[in-house]
């Protein structure tokens, strides 16, 4: 990075065309390589970013800058050359808390690690369902999650519960973090999943039987269970750990 960066009279577009001009790289170039990592921008919004000081640069994009750019999203924000560990004073858990005042973000102390990631919530399940296989996640809110030691982040996203179905562990309101199984995996896939179906449905169901191309899901909470075929799915995700539970009445 250069020094020249740091300067007071540095800014978001000033750090942005200097960080392309020393990576030796065309407004095209610098597009085509954002399009590679499966964020669509064109090349002349890469100009328009240069140009304007307050343009606001959503967050899949600016990833995707820092990435291109071999720097942090806090050097292109702010100039930071060394980005601040999170603290509970700038990790936003708002956007969380959808069961409404009470509710806990898990994990949010000052040493910890956090990713952010798309954040689904029921009321985008038929979107996110139909468009699973090329999602646009420019279109959702991203999340601070705790990062747990060894856990895959790429890809993942968190969802959202709505209805006791699944009670107590998955409750109403809560939100997990949730990552793709690959299509070659679906036949051995068991314990609790996301399953989004060729019908445009999302369901969040516990896997209690797979043979022969049947899958059979069933509630916690009930023990309602239903049959699908492999053939019925349109995308599979494992539901993991959680990221925000609601306070208990």
């Amino acid at each position: 990075m250069s020094a020249a960066l740091s300067q007071t009279k540095s800014n978001q577009a000033t750090r942005l065309a200097e960080l392309r001009r020393q990576s030796g790289m065309s407004q095209r170039e610098v597009a085509d390589n954002i399009n590679k990592l499966g964020v669509k921008i064109s090349y002349p919004r890469i100009g328009a970013y240069e140009a304007d000081k307050d343009i606001q640069i959503k967050m899949p994009v600016l990833k995707a800058l820092a990435k291109v750019y071999k720097t942090t999203i806090e050097f292109i924000e702010r100039g930071d050359t060394t980005p601040p560990k999170p603290t509970g004073a700038n990790i936003e858990v708002q956007p969380l808390a959808t069961g409404g005042e009470g509710g806990r973000i898990l994990g949010s102390l000052p040493f910890m690690e956090y990713v952010n990631l798309p954040f689904i919530p029921y009321t985008a399940f038929g979107t996110f369902a139909e468009n699973c296989r090329d999602p646009n996640y420019e279109e959702f809110r991203f999340v601070p999650v705790l990062k747990r030691p060894g856990l895959d982040y790429d890809n993942a996203v968190v969802i959202e519960v709505r209805g006791n179905s699944m009670a107590p562990r998955y409750p109403d309101q809560s939100c997990h973090v949730a990552r793709p199984v690959s299509d070659g995996n679906w036949q051995y896939a068991t314990g609790v999943h996301g399953l989004s179906l060729r019908n445009h449905m999302f369901l969040i169901k516990r896997i209690v039987g797979n043979k022969e191309g049947t899958i059979t899901l069933s509630s916690d909470a009930t023990n309602e269970q239903m049959e699908i075929t492999l053939g019925d799915i349109n995308c599979m995700w494992k539901v993991g750990e959680a990221a925000y539970m609601p306070s208990e009445d």
